[in-house]
């Protein structure tokens, strides 16, 4: 079968993608990864075939206006601004995504945004969704898109994914119509957008993060499932260097510190406010500068390594804690590692996720970006070192998770799909 996987994102939002093609192809599909162009050579890595959607999503997110709603945590005060900095390229991401697309017979994509949704309608071809996040409507909690406190019962959670839903689609409603008719061909969507239309049709939409982490709500339709995380391991050939092999080996598990595809505007500042808080603890660290809200041009010590990324599947396992930003991808690997997560959202679902792991134990509850300080971080770092209570349910999760195969269990779903067509 020729299947088209549509990753569109940051490493986070396109790596579970990625995980899933190689594991399609594995089993004998041709398969393309639909991605920004800066994650080809990570999917050539996996020798997965690659086509670039043009868009350079780090590229876009590098600029002060960005970096500052991205700090606010608001998400829903920072959607009309963020959209104004994705328009601009829109055209060009429809457009690349649907030549990328063409020739495939099933095409798998994010419930974010209904581009790949179109694109397979014109192509008449089978389609699936996948998210990393819980977004279908439920009574049991609410959307990852607002604050975990506003749990206020099965009505209002119901609610507040309807009413995420809606915002997303209006915000981009005019532009992906006018690409449809466009450059597809195809009638509008209505005013109220495909999502209920396609939870209507029994479209298999596939959640990609483990049911222990949250389990699957009995109010969700039957093409919905929990299949547990895509996880990619490292890549075939990659091999630690010396110089990190003999920093671990000098003393105690380290702290790892890093915060993804996050930005700040000012990243020494964040150094500066880690640095400290592992110093009050007497903790060595790794930090990971990743895009960017971590100073990358930190001076290596006796007690701190810095690197731009590593591999989350290699490293985690070595850490005795683990702070990052709590996004799905790098919660999944955190959890699966059975080491206890800080975690310090940014924004988006990131709260969400930092609820679950203090909920089910496997860290301190979360501490906000915005009002992050380096007491409150170090105190976080002496109850994951020192709470053995923590430590056990950290590991217990971590077994558990260990324990699935995501990818496995996806490519399950997908081929009894295909068999009732």
């Amino acid at each position: 079968m020729d299947i088209a996987v549509i990753g569109i994102g940051s490493r986070g939002d396109v790596q579970p993608y990625l995980a899933l093609a190689r594991s399609l192809r594995h089993v004998g599909h041709h398969v393309r990864l639909v991605a920004p162009p800066n994650f080809a050579a990570l999917a050539q890595q996996y020798e997965v075939d690659f086509c670039s959607v043009g868009v350079d999503f780090q590229a876009l997110l590098d600029n002060d206006r960005v970096k500052s709603l991205l700090e606010s945590g608001k998400l829903f005060r920072s959607l009309p601004a963020l959209r104004r900095e994705f328009l601009a390229t829109i055209d060009d991401l429809f457009l690349a995504t649907w030549q990328a697309c063409r020739g495939a017979e099933l095409v798998i994509a994010t419930v974010i945004g209904p581009i790949g949704y179109s694109v397979a309608e014109k192509l008449q071809a089978s389609y699936v969704e996948a998210a990393m996040q819980p977004f279908t409507p439920t009574r049991a909690f609410p959307s990852p898109a607002f604050p975990p406190r506003l749990d206020l019962g099965g009505t209002f959670n119901h609610f507040t994914h309807s009413l995420f839903e809606q915002v997303f689609w209006q915000l981009y409603r005019a532009n992906i119509n006018r690409l449809r008719t466009q450059i597809l061909g195809l009638a509008p969507h209505s005013l109220t957008g495909p999502l209920r239309h396609i939870r209507k049709r029994g479209v298999l939409r596939l959640y990609a993060y483990s049911p222990h982490v949250v389990p699957r709500p009995a109010d969700w339709p039957a093409a919905h499932q929990v299949t547990g995380y895509w996880f990619l391991p490292p890549p075939p050939r990659w091999q630690p260097s010396p110089e990190l092999c003999t920093f671990l080996e000098a003393g105690e598990p380290p702290i790892y510190i890093g915060f993804g595809s996050m930005m700040s505007r000012d990243p020494q500042q964040m150094a500066a406010l880690v640095s400290e808080a592992l110093l009050r603890t007497g903790q060595r660290g790794i930090i990971a500068s990743g895009w960017g809200a971590l100073d990358g041009a930190m001076q290596y010590s006796d007690r701190i390594f810095c690197v731009e990324s590593l591999p989350h599947h290699w490293l985690f396992p070595r850490m005795r804690a683990i702070i990052h930003h709590g996004g799905a991808g790098t919660t999944g690997a955190a959890l699966r590692s059975g080491v206890p997560s800080v975690i310090v959202p940014f924004g988006f679902d990131q709260a969400f996720w930092g609820h679950r792991v203090a909920s089910l134990g496997a860290g301190p509850a979360p501490l906000p970006r915005p009002t992050l300080t380096a007491t409150q971080l170090a105190d976080a770092i002496e109850q994951a070192v020192n709470d053995s209570q923590m430590q056990a349910r950290a590991a217990l999760v971590g077994a558990q998770i260990r324990a699935e195969y995501g990818t496995a269990q996806a490519l399950d779903h997908i081929h009894r799909m295909m068999k009732q067509k």
